[in-house]
């Protein structure tokens, strides 16, 4: 082959290479990936503490409370009994004192409530009234071992400067008492006692709420009355809701299995301006308190046929309540009417029992993941979700001194940012 010819093939040859390797490259080039953006921290954790002297890895309180610098906890009831209250540091997560029992309750607080400086820490088998300032027993009660099951297992609602409590006589089945104690004295005062019904059904009833009433002034406790036997189904424990007026010491009226079904009875209804709104049978109802007759109901029957709403209190801020039925759903519903706003159906399950509302975000310990579920509360989105090293499951705290929140997993207390 001529010299010039093997030029023209080996220009050729080139002129084939780049007509196939240019496009390559660019098409590489334009497939080259970003630089990755640095995501905005949403849950930034300040501080974790190792918390109670447990002689096991997993502890737990289920309970805490923000008092001034304090960010405080009761002494593990899971691996061990601790009849005590540690106080952390809100800032460092430091120990800043740890007081232990030294009266004749000697139990860890199975339940807690607070006003200011005052703290309630109550089970089963008695109640206590404790300073935070002085570190000092205010008042103490043994309920005794005729009073073997407190009701109000997931609340201890203070109103004015009384907490109330329901006992139980006997045993779980047996007759119960609404009961009241002066949260600086510790005066014990019996408000009713609701006996077993003529077949023997027993009363369980949740912690009350409280509703002024417009025209009388008079305080009207509403409870829920989940009405059960020992040898009987949920389906076949029928719900009423009772009004107590406090100044007749008489029942105002009584909505008569409202559902058919045994519903929750561990925290106190909502009331909205005069409304009081209950879960029951997969629904929640609003009931009129100057009646007692059913307003409205919004029923939500594709819910898996557990929990019935049992873990959580319904929260409400403005006109809108907040629910979670123990599933993943949670839920915001309109309060004057009972209309849906938004329904996510995978959002936060088994949470823990007060959902906390901030700066427009829904803020939720959930036990199911173990996780602190951060959502948009105007809109049910879920904006962020934080698992604990050993599984978050408390409420979530928030102080305003420091901006900051607060959780527990069952090793350690967590103090945290959301930004």
């Amino acid at each position: 082959m001529r010299k010039k010819d093997k030029k023209q093939m080996k220009n050729m040859k080139n002129m084939m290479l780049a007509f196939f390797i240019v496009p390559l490259l660019i098409s590489c080039a334009d497939n080259d990936p970003e630089p990755p953006v640095e995501q905005t921290k949403v849950f930034e954790k300040i501080w974790s503490t190792r918390i109670y002297e447990a002689p096991l890895e997993n502890v737990g309180s289920d309970n805490a409370y923000i008092y001034k610098d304090w960010y405080i906890v009761t002494g593990d009831h899971w691996s061990h009994h601790d009849p005590s209250l540690y106080a952390y540091d809100t800032k460092t997560g430091k120990l800043a004192w740890k007081w232990k029992q030294n009266g004749k309750y000697q139990q860890p607080g199975l339940i807690l409530s607070g006003k200011d400086n005052i703290l309630i820490l109550s089970d089963t088998k008695g109640i206590l009234g404790f300073d935070i300032e002085t570190q000092q027993i205010l008042w103490e009660h043994l309920h005794g071992e005729s009073i073997r099951y407190l009701g109000a297992v997931g609340e201890l609602p203070i109103y004015g400067n009384h907490v109330y409590k329901i006992l139980n006589f006997d045993n779980y089945y047996g007759p119960e008492c609404l009961v009241r104690y002066h949260i600086l004295t510790g005066k014990e005062e019996k408000l009713s006692t609701f006996q077993l019904s003529e077949n023997q059904m027993s009363p369980n009833l949740s912690p009350p709420a409280l509703w002024l009433h417009p025209e009388t002034n008079d305080s009207i406790l509403v409870m829920v009355n989940q009405i059960q036997r020992a040898d009987l189904p949920p389906e076949k424990s029928p719900t009423d809701i009772i009004a107590f007026n406090m100044t007749t010491k008489k029942i105002e009226w009584k909505l008569e299995g409202f559902t058919p079904w045994g519903t929750n009875g561990s925290y106190a209804p909502v009331v909205f301006e005069n409304t009081i709104m209950v879960a029951g049978d997969w629904s929640i109802y609003a009931i009129d308190l100057f009646t007692g007759r059913i307003q409205w109901r919004t029923q939500f029957p594709n819910l898996p046929r557990v929990g019935n709403f049992t873990t959580t209190k319904h929260l409400l801020i403005e006109n809108r309540l907040y629910v979670n039925p123990a599933a993943r759903d949670v839920m915001c519903l309109d309060a004057d009417s009972g209309s849906i706003v938004w329904h996510n159906k995978n959002a936060a399950s088994n949470c823990s029992l007060n959902m906390l509302y901030h700066k427009n975000k829904l803020i939720i310990g959930s036990k199911g993941l173990g996780s602190v579920v951060i959502m948009d509360a105007l809109s049910g989105h879920v904006i962020h979700t934080e698992q604990g090293d050993r599984n978050f499951y408390t409420d979530v705290l928030y102080d305003k001194t420091t901006d900051m929140y607060f959780v527990q997993d069952f090793a350690q207390a967590v103090g945290f940012k959301i930004k």
